[in-house]
């Protein structure tokens, strides 16, 4: 068996955890500053946090065109670099207008760093491994989903200071990361340097990863309304203790199940695991909306954990199967271009039926987006075996 746990690719995880633990606790450190420091509603305040993944799509749009032509180790050192300045400049905020610059700014340095970063693993793990080790790389993520926030909440009412003094601290560690890490470059042929002067839609996006992208951009709306309504919905329908465990019974689900369904990619193929966990996304939904017990309520969020939480792995891993290796960085921005997509707008399209319906209506829809994308997976398949080609 190929080896998979080579020193860059450990690097690269705990340089993505640290990554990812600064983004979500800035993104809550952000909103709450926002509310008590500059005294703005709670909409301008989500305006500050979602700010950040607008400038991480901006960055990831054009990334994936140039990141080879400025060269993969060069452009990570040069977005932790100005992303450590950002997190810096957080303690000389004065309004919400540097608050939203800063915010849109750093974004962008994430969406950089984040997507050299996954190319850099999808690249490096043996091949006949990929799956099992982008599986345990985006568990990353969900460690730094778990503790970002937890940090973001409990530091803060210690001392304010802690919070962003830490920050600094997580900044400065991923820069001598960078500078450490060996990454391979990867020569441009005379090919790309035509296809970097056009404009046209394939040269932002990569043709073969977008079915799976769509599949992603359906399952992030739907798990858009989690990150963003489920404490309210809980506190609405009288479940606190389901609602305050939900999140860790997400992580648990994510940690077991992200590595087993990389394996089984790797040994069965993509249908064997994408068709449960989309399926099961949808039951958890379902769960959610349902709920009127907190046992329930957190089978939802152990069921959304096993479906949608293996979505990022699996779906990069198939994103970049079908494509060279000068086109890892385009199929792996492609994907995580559609997973942002589907976070940012999710909340704003899904927040228009509370009013209406209710919060239970807003998981239903949740429901839908998954069944969504079981279906559009489901065609997926169709069409590959009436052109008889693999997936």
């Amino acid at each position: 068996m190929e080896k998979l746990w080579s020193k860059d690719y450990v690097l690269n995880i705990v340089g993505n955890l640290l990554l990812f633990v600064v983004f979500y606790l800035l993104m809550v450190y952000t909103t709450k500053l926002a509310i008590t420091e500059f005294n703005v509603s709670v909409s301008e305040a989500g305006l500050a946090s979602g700010i950040f993944i607008v400038g991480a799509l901006v960055a990831r749009l054009v990334i994936s065109r140039y990141m080879d032509f400025i060269g993969r180790k060069r452009m990570l050192i040069i977005a932790v670099v100005i992303h450590a300045i950002c997190t810096f400049g957080y303690h000389f905020i004065d309004g919400m207008l540097f608050l939203c610059t800063l915010r849109f700014v750093q974004g962008m340095t994430y969406g950089m760093a984040s997507t050299v970063i996954a190319t850099t693993v999808a690249s490096i793990v043996p091949e006949s491994r990929r799956g099992e080790g982008i599986g345990y790389f985006t568990l990353s993520i969900t460690l730094g989903s778990a503790i970002g926030p937890f940090l973001g909440i409990s530091l803060p009412q210690i001392n304010p200071l802690y919070a962003l003094v830490l920050c600094d601290v997580l900044s400065i560690s991923l820069i001598v990361l960078a500078f450490i890490l060996n990454i391979t470059e990867i020569k441009v042929g005379f090919r790309q340097r035509v296809e970097v002067k056009s404009f046209r839609l394939r040269t932002f996006f990569e043709p073969t990863a977008t079915p799976i992208s769509i599949v992603a951009l359906l399952g992030a709306i739907g798990y858009s309304a989690v990150m963003s309504y489920i404490g309210t919905y809980s506190e609405t329908i009288g479940l606190l203790l389901g609602g305050s465990l939900f999140y860790i019974a997400y992580s648990i689900a994510c940690l077991i199940f992200r590595p087993i369904s990389g394996v089984m990619i790797d040994r069965y193929g993509n249908h064997v695991v994408m068709v449960p966990i989309l399926f099961t996304m949808i039951l958890g939904f379902v769960a959610i909306a349902l709920a009127h017990s907190n046992l329930v309520l957190l089978l939802g969020a152990v069921l959304v954990g096993i479906g949608y939480g293996s979505i990022p792995s699996a779906g990069q891993t198939i994103a970049v199967q079908k494509v060279k290796l000068n086109k890892f960085s385009l199929a792996t921005s492609t994907l995580y271009i559609a997973l942002d997509l589907g976070n940012g707008i999710g909340p704003y399209i899904l927040g228009m039926v509370v009013p209406i319906y209710g919060f239970r209506a807003v998981y239903m829809c949740s429901a839908i987006a998954a069944l969504l994308a079981f279906l559009f997976y489901i065609g997926m398949i169709i069409k590959s075996r009436k052109e008889n080609v693999v997936m």
